[in-house]
Parts: structure tokens; C-alpha cells; sequence
């Protein structure tokens, strides 16, 4: 498998980490053999996610106070001990009498992963659980990585993401997803028939082309008969859509968002003041902390669209 991979990025010259563990199941050892080709070969990611342009905006601040409270309370926790991590920068090796101090001190990459990965629909908290078990084992790696380079971080780093990924994954296999990809289907099958092109079909339903494609490469010649004792078109059907929402569920988080929360908790290179964070991002001092707060008043949020959807009489909230 690890062999097709790297092949496949090798012609491409690029390679999104989100598509590939979404399309394969890789162990730890595989995707540390990934990650190494990737990195000699200073091949370049591209991102896939959608961006979280304010996809839901609450009305009310504080309908999820409590889980805000527990993320706020969590990374103000995480902001003490980066403090502590970043007077002790030398390399250390990695010994089983320092493990937990070596995990304490790469835990911001777990934390920050997160923030970038988080998606609605995902505790962010148990996406940093996840991201905390990558980390360690990577850990697991860190003699051979230190044999190959000094910028540990990036393995580290990517150990969460493909954590995080499988998580997300995971969620998303309880979705019973091939009904809504036959009625896709059929409905841009009518489309079609009235002669609508591929790509105002895209646009009107708000689906990819590529994901059009797929589902009629899918269901294209098959008698429906043959469909409805097929579970192999189905299980297929499944794996489609939910990839196809997996990629498309928004970000939480807008850049801003994110790299307010990253600098305020020190969870890059240092801890920031509100002054520099200011500088930084150019925007008013006096904004820093009311962007910081609705940054985790969005982190919160735990629930896709259509459950908002559903819940709307029982929450107040705008959905973009």
C-alpha cells in the first residue's frame, strides 16, 4: 500500500495528508515511512479542509458556556506549562524516566493541531485526547528521527494530524451515508435529463464535480435489482459520501481565529502578549481578546449543521 502512495505523490509532486488517510488505512509504521519520503524529498501539503468563515454564528454567546469554560480552563492549563517548556528548549533524549515530561513538552503540537483540524461536529477536546495519543507515538519514533534530522517537530506534528484524521474517520463510519448518495444520484440523473450541465448541477446542490463523478461511476448501469442486493455498491456508496462530507464539513476556526488562540498559549514558538498578537495580526489591541473569546465561544460548538438545523427552536443561533 505505502509503495502505491508514494508513487501516486511522487507524479502529483503534492500530497494532502486529509486525502490520504481518508482513502487508506495506514499503521504507524507506514505512515513514519511516508512521512520520512515527504520529508527528504521536501515535498509539499496541501490543505483540503473548508475554511470556517463564521459557518454558524451564535446569537447567544453563552448557550455552550460550560464546554467553553472546560476548553478555556484547559488551555489556560496548557499556557503554564508552555511557560515552563520554553526555559528548557535544549534536545533531550527521550528515556523512559523522562516520557511523560517529553509528551508534557510536545503537547502543545497536540493542542494546536487540534485547533487547526477542528471541525463542527468534533469535540475539540477529544480531538486533542487523539492528538495526544499521536504524539506518543511518535515519541515511539524519536531516536530514528533524531538520527535523521533535527526538526523533530515536524513528525511529531504530523503523528497528531493522522491521529486526529482517524478519529475524524471514525466518527463519520456510523453514518449510515449510501440512501443520501442514491438520491444524489437519481436527482442529478433527473437534472441531467433536463438539461442541466455538470456544472450548474454542482452549484444548485452544492457538491463537487469530482463527487458527482464518483457517485455515477457508482450507480451508472446497475439495474436497481442488482442494487437492492448489492451490498458492495452500498458499503462503496457509503465510503463516497462520507469521505465527501469528511472533506467538506467546515473549520471551526477562521486564521485569525487560530492564530490568536496559538499565540495567546504559547502553543508555537512562544507565549504572545496581547500587544503582539496585535502587532502581529494587525488589528486593534482592545479586539484581541473579544476576537479570543468568540474564538472559543466557535471551538465549543459541537454539533453539524443539520442538528443545529433540527435543534433550531431550542437554540439561537444563525446558520450562514
Amino acid at each position: 500500500m505505502i509503495e502505491r502512495i508514494v508513487e501516486d505523490v511522487r507524479k502529483k509532486g503534492s500530497f494532502s495528508f486529509e486525502k490520504i488517510i481518508e482513502n487508506n488505512n495506514l499503521s504507524d509504521e507506514e505512515f513514519f515511512e511516508f512521512l520520512k519520503f515527504v520529508y527528504q524529498g521536501n515535498i509539499p501539503e496541501v490543505r483540503t479542509s473548508v475554511d470556517g468563515n463564521d459557518f454558524i454564528i451564535l446569537e447567544d454567546e453563552n448557550y455552550y458556556v460550560e464546554e467553553k469554560e472546560t476548553i478555556k480552563a484547559y488551555l489556560e492549563n496548557v499556557k503554564e506549562k508552555n511557560e515552563e517548556v520554553f526555559d528548557k528548549t535544549e534536545k533531550t533524549a527521550i528515556t523512559d524516566e523522562n516520557r511523560t515530561e517529553m509528551i508534557e513538552k510536545y503537547l502543545k503540537i497536540a493542542v494546536r493541531e487540534s485547533l487547526l483540524y477542528s471541525k463542527y461536529g468534533f469535540s475539540f477536546l477529544d480531538m486533542v485526547q487523539e492528538a495526544t495519543l499521536g504524539v506518543i507515538t511518535a515519541l515511539n519514533y524519536y531516536d530514528k528521527i533524531s538520527l535523521m534530522t533535527e526538526e523533530i517537530d515536524f513528525f511529531i506534528k504530523n503523528f497528531a494530524v493522522k491521529y486526529i484524521l482517524e478519529f475524524q474517520k471514525g466518527i463519520l463510519k456510523d453514518i449510515k451515508a449510501s440512501e443520501l448518495s442514491y438520491i444524489l444520484y437519481l436527482k442529478i440523473k433527473v437534472d441531467k435529463e433536463l438539461g442541466h450541465t455538470v456544472e450548474e448541477i454542482s452549484k444548485r446542490m452544492n457538491i463537487t464535480k469530482e463527487y458527482i463523478e464518483k457517485l455515477e461511476k457508482l450507480f451508472d448501469n446497475v439495474e436497481q435489482d442488482e442494487l437492492i442486493e448489492s451490498g458492495q455498491i452500498f458499503e462503496k456508496a457509503n465510503k463516497i459520501t462520507q469521505m465527501y462530507i469528511l472533506e467538506n464539513i467546515p473549520k471551526k476556526l477562521s486564521y485569525i481565529d487560530e492564530r490568536i488562540l496559538v499565540m495567546f498559549y504559547g502553543l508555537d514558538d512562544k507565549i504572545y502578549s496581547e500587544n503582539e498578537i496585535a502587532k502581529t495580526l494587525n488589528i486593534a489591541k482592545h479586539n484581541v481578546n473579544i476576537l479570543k473569546e468568540k474564538a472559543l465561544n466557535k471551538l465549543s460548538i459541537d454539533l453539524l449543521k443539520n442538528e443545529f438545523m433540527k435543534n433550531r427552536e431550542e437554540s439561537e443561533y444563525t446558520v450562514n
